[in-house]
C-alpha cells in the first residue's frame, strides 16, 4: 500500500498527464508513492490518456467524475480513494515544481508540520511570467484571504499543497465543492489545529493547453472569502441572497425607467414587467451564486424552480406590506416600519428559496 499520493484534478490536460507522471517517476523513485487523477469531464482525450497510462502503470489511478465538477471536490475526491497518509495536491499543467514534492513529504513523514505549502511568495519564490495586472491582482487576494486565517501562511492561494490525512479526514464534509482555492477553505477551518511549513518555489509558465482562471472562479472564491469572512455558510448563504437582491431593484429601476419614461409605457405596464423582469435575474443570479451547490440543472427543473421562486416572492411582498402596515398603524415611525416590512419578506423569500426549492 502506497504511503504516499499526489492528488491530480483535470480538465483537458491531455497533452500533460504523460509528461506529469513521468517526471513523478523521477523523483519519487525512493518513495513508496501513487499518483490519482480526478478528471471533471475532459473532451480533449485526457480520459483516453489517463486510461492508457494506468494500464501499464500500477502507481497510476484516476477517477472519473460524471455529472459534477469543482477542483475543492475533485480533490477531496482523490485524497478519499488512496489509503495514503501523506497526501499532495498539485496542477496537471506542469506550472507546480515536482522537485519540491520529496522535501514536502518529508516534513510530513518527519513530524516537523502537518500541512506543507508550497509559496509562490517566500523570499526565492516567484510568479514566473506573470504580468503586472496578474500579480497585483494576486496579492490583493492573498491579503484579503489573510483576513480571514488563524494561522499565518505566504501563499494561502496556492493549488501546490500537502497535509497529513488526518486534516482532510477531519474537514471533508466542510470543504465546500464549489471553490477553486482548497487550500484557504481548509486553512480557515476553525476546528483543526495546524502546524504549517512552507517551501519557496516558481510558477512556471504553461506550455500546452489553456488557464482555468475565468469569472466564474474568481466569483467562487469570493463566495468562499464571504462565507468565511462571516464566519458561517448560512449568513454568506443569506448575506449572498440579500446582495442578489439589491441587484433586482437595480434591474428594476433600470428595465422600468426605459419602458416608462422612454417609450412612454404606462407605470402600470412598466412596473409590471419590470417586476417580473426582476423576479427572473434574480431567480437566476440565485441558482448560480447562492445556491449554486443545490444548482437546479434541466429544463424541467429549471422552470418548476422558476414557478415556486414567483410563489415564492408573492408570499414575501405580501409579508413585507402586511407587517409594515401594521407596525405604521401602531406609531412606529414609517421608515422603521418599512425596514421591518423589508427585511420580513427577504427573510420569508430566502426561507421558501432555501427549503423548498434548493433543497
Amino acid at each position: 500500500m502506497p504511503a504516499y499520493a499526489v492528488i491530480v484534478p483535470t480538465l483537458n490536460e491531455a497533452r500533460n498527464v504523460t509528461t506529469l507522471t513521468r517526471r513523478l517517476e523521477k523523483v519519487l523513485a525512493h518513495l513508496d508513492w501513487e499518483v490519482v487523477f480526478v478528471d471533471d469531464g475532459s473532451t480533449d482525450g485526457t480520459v483516453e490518456e489517463l486510461r492508457s497510462l494506468a494500464l501499464h502503470n500500477p502507481r497510476v489511478r484516476f477517477l472519473r467524475r460524471v455529472g459534477r465538477r469543482g477542483l475543492a471536490s475533485a480533490c477531496v475526491e482523490g485524497m478519499m480513494s488512496t489509503v495514503a497518509d501523506c497526501l499532495a495536491v498539485m496542477d496537471a499543467d506542469l506550472q507546480h515544481d515536482e522537485c519540491l514534492l520529496p522535501a514536502m513529504f518529508g516534513a510530513l513523514a518527519s513530524g516537523e508540520a502537518n500541512l506543507v505549502v508550497a509559496s509562490r511568495y517566500l523570499e526565492e519564490g516567484g510568479t514566473g511570467s506573470w504580468d503586472k495586472n496578474r500579480v497585483g491582482l494576486s496579492k490583493f487576494a492573498t491579503w484579503l484571504a489573510s483576513k480571514s486565517m488563524k494561522v499565518a501562511c505566504s501563499d494561502p492561494m496556492s493549488g501546490f499543497f500537502a497535509l497529513n490525512r488526518g486534516l482532510i479526514d477531519a474537514v471533508a464534509e466542510k470543504v465546500q465543492s464549489r471553490g477553486f482555492k482548497i487550500l484557504f477553505d481548509i486553512l480557515t477551518q476553525p476546528t483543526l489545529r495546524l502546524s504549517i511549513k512552507e517551501f519557496p518555489y516558481i510558477f512556471r509558465e504553461r506550455a500546452v493547453g489553456s488557464t482555468k482562471l475565468s469569472y466564474p472562479v474568481i466569483m467562487d472564491f469570493a463566495w468562499l472569502l464571504l462565507s468565511r469572512t462571516l464566519s458561517g455558510f448560512a449568513y454568506a448563504q443569506f448575506a449572498m441572497f440579500c446582495l442578489v437582491g439589491l441587484l433586482g431593484v437595480g434591474v428594476h429601476m433600470a428595465i422600468l425607467f426605459f419602458l416608462h419614461r422612454r417609450l412612454g409605457l404606462s407605470f402600470l405596464l412598466g412596473q409590471s414587467f419590470a417586476t417580473l423582469c426582476a423576479m427572473t435575474s434574480n431567480y437566476f443570479l440565485n441558482n448560480w451564486l447562492t445556491f449554486g451547490r443545490q444548482r437546479l440543472r434541466g429544463l424541467k427543473a429549471l422552470l418548476i424552480g422558476y414557478g415556486k421562486f414567483v410563489a415564492a416572492c408573492v408570499v414575501g411582498a405580501f409579508a413585507n406590506v402586511a407587517s409594515a402596515e401594521f407596525l405604521q398603524s401602531h406609531g412606529v415611525f414609517w421608515w422603521l416600519a418599512a425596514g421591518v416590512g423589508i427585511a420580513m419578506g427577504a427573510f420569508i423569500n430566502y426561507f421558501f428559496s432555501r427549503f423548498l426549492i434548493w433543497k
